[in-house]
C-alpha cells in the first residue's frame, strides 16, 4: 500500500466518523472525481446487476456507520450513488497484493456458481439430555421439552432454549446438580440458551456447550468448544467458569466472547463488559473491556480492538479485519456447511469488510472475488456422504 492509499484510508476514516475538516472533505471530493474517471467495476455491470449490488453494499456499509453515527446522514449529497458504489467496493474488500482499486473482474460471469448455490445457516441445534436422549431443536415445537429434577427445559421460540426451576421444587439442588446437558450447533447452525442461573449464551456454528441442569451453590462451570458469546448473570457467591480444554475463563458477571475452535491455531477471549481472568497452563491474565486475550498455547497476549466487530457473528454479520484467506474460508465452511478445497497453490490474500450472513454462498463469493481469488461450488463425487464443496482457484 503506497502513501496515497494510506492517505485516502485516513480521509475515509475521518469522513465516516464525522471528524473531517472542510479542507479534508475537499481533498476527498477531488479523489472521488479522479476515481470516477477510471474504468471501474460498475462499468461492466448491467443496469439490473448494478442496482442490486449497489443496494446490498450500501445497506452493509450504512449499517456499520450508523452504529457509530446514529442520526447522521451517512452518504454525502455531493457524492453520486455511482461514485458511492465505487467507494463501497473499495472499502469492502481490501487486499494487499497489488493495486487497491479494482478495475476489471468477471464478478457476474460465473455460471457454474449460479447453477449450484448454498443457502446460509440458521437456528439449528441438537440438545443431548443427561440420559442420552437427543432432541432436534430445529424440528421440535415450542413449549416444554423435558422436566428433570425440578427443572423445566423450554423451547421458548425458534432460536432460544430456556431452563427454569420450579418455584416449589425441593430437589433441584441435589439430583439436578449432578446432571449435565449438551447443546450442539452443527455446521450451518446457531442457537441461544438461557442457563438455570439466568446466564445467556449464544453458540456460533459448529460449537457445543456442556452445562449442569442446575448449578450447585458453590460454583458455576460450563465447557465450550467452538465459539460462544456469554452474558453472565452476576452472582458474587458463585464464580462462573468457562473451560475450553486448554484454558479457563473465570468471571463473576460480565459480557464476553470466546473463540476456541479446534481447527484454529489460537483461542481468543474478548471482553465487552466487566472483568475476566484467562488462565492457561502456562500463564494467567486479567483483561479489561475492549481487550482480547490471544492464547497460542505457549503464551497469552493481550491487545485492544473494537469488540463490536468480534461479536458481529451474533448480530448476523461476517466481519473480516485483515483476515487471511484460509481463516476466512474456515468461517464460511462452518456457516454454509461446505468442504473447502484448494486447487493448486493457495493464494495469499487478506480481506477486510462486513458481509451480511443472510446472503447465499454465491452472493458472498461475488463480493470476495473483488480480491482476485477465483471460486467454484461443486458436488463431491457420488457416494453415501455426497456434499457440496467450495473450490478455491489460484
Amino acid at each position: 500500500m503506497d502513501n496515497n492509499d494510506n492517505r485516502i484510508l485516513q480521509l475515509l476514516e475521518k469522513y465516516s466518523n464525522g471528524t473531517a475538516s472542510p479542507d479534508e472533505l475537499n481533498e476527498l471530493d477531488l479523489w472521488y472525481h479522479a476515481f470516477d474517471r477510471e474504468e471501474k467495476l460498475t462499468d461492466i455491470l448491467a443496469a439490473g446487476e448494478l442496482k442490486d449490488v449497489e443496494q446490498r453494499l450500501l445497506t452493509n456499509i450504512n449499517r456499520r456507520l450508523d452504529r457509530a453515527n446514529t442520526g447522521r446522514r451517512i452518504v454525502s449529497p455531493r457524492i453520486t450513488r455511482r461514485k458511492w458504489l465505487s467507494l463501497v467496493a473499495f472499502i469492502l474488500v481490501l487486499f494487499f497484493v497489488g493495486s487497491l482499486i479494482i478495475k476489471k473482474t468477471d464478478l457476474f460471469d460465473r455460471k457454474e456458481i449460479a447453477q449450484i448455490d448454498v443457502l446460509p445457516g440458521g437456528n439449528k441445534a441438537i440438545l443431548i439430555l443427561g440420559n442420552g436422549k437427543r432432541i432436534d431443536l430445529s424440528s421440535s415445537g415450542t413449549g416444554t421439552l423435558a422436566h428433570i429434577a425440578g427443572i423445566s427445559i423450554i423451547k421458548s421460540n425458534k432460536s432460544t432454549l430456556t431452563y427454569i426451576a420450579d418455584e416449589n421444587s425441593s430437589n433441584a439442588d441435589n439430583s439436578a446438580a449432578e446432571m449435565t446437558n449438551t447443546l450442539i450447533t452443527p455446521k450451518g447452525g446457531q442457537y441461544e440458551v438461557q442457563l438455570p442461573d439466568g446466564t445467556h449464551v449464544w453458540l456460533n456454528a459448529a460449537s457445543s456447550l456442556t452445562y449442569p441442569v442446575h448449578f450447585s451453590r458453590g460454583q458455576r462451570g460450563v465447557k465450550l468448544t467452538g465459539e460462544g458469546y456469554f452474558e453472565v448473570a452476576r452472582d458474587k457467591t458463585r464464580p462462573f467458569d468457562v473451560s475450553t480444554g486448554t484454558q479457563d475463563v473465570q468471571v463473576l458477571g460480565t459480557h464476553f466472547n470466546i473463540n476456541a475452535y479446534p481447527d484454529e491455531a489460537v483461542q481468543k477471549t474478548t471482553l465487552l463488559e466487566g472483568s475476566v481472568k484467562v488462565v492457561s497452563k502456562t500463564n494467567t491474565v486479567v483483561i479489561k473491556p475492549g481487550e482480547q486475550a490471544i492464547n497460542n498455547g505457549a503464551d497469552i497476549n493481550v491487545r485492544s480492538l473494537k469488540v463490536e466487530d468480534v461479536v458481529s457473528w451474533k448480530n448476523g454479520l461476517f466481519h473480516f479485519d485483515h483476515t487471511e484467506l484460509h481463516e476466512l474460508m474456515r468461517e464460511l465452511s462452518r456457516w454454509y456447511d461446505v468442504e473447502i478445497v484448494y486447487e493448486g497453490q493457495s493464494p495469499s490474500r487478506l480481506f477486510s469488510g462486513t458481509i451480511d450472513k443472510t446472503y447465499s454462498l454465491s452472493e458472498v463469493l461475488k463480493v470476495l472475488e473483488l480480491g482476485k481469488v477465483g471460486f467454484r461450488i461443486e458436488l463431491s463425487p457420488p457416494g453415501p456422504s455426497q456434499h457440496k464443496r467450495l473450490v478455491i482457484i489460484p
